[in-house]
């Protein structure tokens, strides 16, 4: 099986984005939190600064662990990333 061929990375990244993290809240629960960040420089080497909180989800950590989430979670959550992301660039510009 021969890995996919990917374009040279051209370091340049947006000046906004959106960082996603995983807390164990404990109790076998786990949050994932979607934060919006922002840079002061369009390259791949930038300091991302926390902007604004943008939503969070509480799930089961077994679930999580074990990558079994439902389609519809896992739907869900790209679906909120790729709407943010979109939101934070304005839709003209992508």
């Amino acid at each position: 099986m021969t890995s996919p061929q990917f374009p040279p990375d051209d370091r340049t990244r947006p000046n906004l984005g959106v960082v996603v993290s995983l807390l164990d809240t404990g109790g076998g629960r786990c949050r994932v939190i979607l934060d919006d960040v922002r840079s002061a420089a369009p390259q791949r080497e930038t300091t991302w600064s926390f902007d604004l909180f943008y939503t969070h989800k509480v799930l089961d950590s077994d679930a999580v662990n074990r990558m079994e989430l439902s389609d519809d979670e896992y739907r869900g959550l790209g679906i909120a990333i790729m709407a943010r992301l979109i939101a934070l660039m304005g839709k003209s510009q992508c």
